[in-house]
């Protein structure tokens, strides 16, 4: 690989380091109205407010992961990786199996991830051990890799 597509590579991954975890910190730094407000536009009377954005990270994902496997990444470490990820995203989806006070339930139109994503707002501290271990997770690779 190119030092070029390397650097950007690199630059890419921090930014989104830097992005996933300033997304979990949003759930404790704002308070539930904001959170609320914010939930509510997005979804603006529909049942599912991020199919643009969820092409647009897919999109990115595909190409980090291309940069990374190409650049020689460590296929090990790259499964791990993944493995930790994966388990990291269905134990927080699993957090969120209560639902909200009805005063703070999704509106109509509802749909599953709707629901959950009311239910994070009403209280992501659910999620607070996972949230935790993926911060440290992430730190600690960023500080590992701008020690090396």
């Amino acid at each position: 690989m190119s030092h070029t597509l390397h650097s950007i590579a690199i630059v890419l991954v921090l930014l989104l380091s830097a992005y996933s975890l300033l997304k979990f910190a949003f759930f404790f730094l704002l308070p539930y109205e904001m959170r609320r407000a914010a939930v509510d536009k997005a979804y603006a009377g529909r049942a599912y407010a991020t199919a643009k954005s969820d092409m647009v990270l897919f999109i990115i994902a595909v190409g980090v992961a291309a940069f990374l496997l190409a650049q020689g990444s460590e296929p090990i470490a790259f499964l791990g990786g993944l493995f930790v990820g994966a388990t990291l995203i269905q134990m927080f989806f699993h957090a969120y199996h209560e639902d909200p006070p009805v005063e703070r339930q999704a509106p109509a139109p509802k749909s599953p991830l709707k629901r959950m994503s009311y239910a994070i707002q009403d209280r992501p501290s659910r999620a607070g051990l996972l949230m935790a271990f993926y911060a440290a997770i992430v730190l600690g690779a960023v500080a590992i890799y701008f020690v090396s």
